[in-house]
């Protein structure tokens, strides 16, 4: 099962869709970097999405280097936003965000990266909601 890093926009997306829990509940590995977590969602509600399954991983100190070097390359990505494209890029996971230009960095330096609740979690929303209720859910 592949993992996917998520930045703070999709959390925040989620959570105002009412999705949080569906998209926890399906067989998805959802991680955000540990300097994210704490400049961002620990006191925001860190707790809760730790019980629902969010990873939080700590970048060991070549994740950091690397992190640190987008960040100069790329002075307008945020400091957690480099932190979750360098946990990508260094574990092979995919980058799910929905900031254009940190998608576009992605890219660039030939990571994974797709739009913030895109084809990845519409398609496990679909079935999950498929097998949960007697109504079938058409989702793109």
């Amino acid at each position: 099962m592949r993992v996917l890093v998520l930045d703070t926009s999709v959390i925040v997306d989620l959570e105002r869709g009412g999705l949080l829990e569906a998209v926890f509940a399906l067989s998805l590995e959802l991680a955000v970097p540990d300097l994210l977590y704490r400049r961002e969602l620990e006191e925001y509600s860190g707790n809760r999405l730790v019980e629902l399954g969010l990873r939080v991983e700590e970048l060991d100190e070549d994740g950091v280097k690397l992190a640190l070097s987008y960040r100069q390359r790329a002075s307008k990505l945020s400091l957690p936003d480099t932190f979750a494209l360098a946990l990508a890029k260094s574990a092979g996971f995919v980058l799910l965000t929905g900031d254009a230009l940190l998608r576009e960095f992605a890219t660039a330096e030939k990571v994974d990266a797709t739009e913030s609740c895109g084809y990845w979690i519409n398609c496990s929303l679909k079935a999950w909601c498929n097998r949960n209720t007697s109504t079938r859910v058409l989702l793109p």
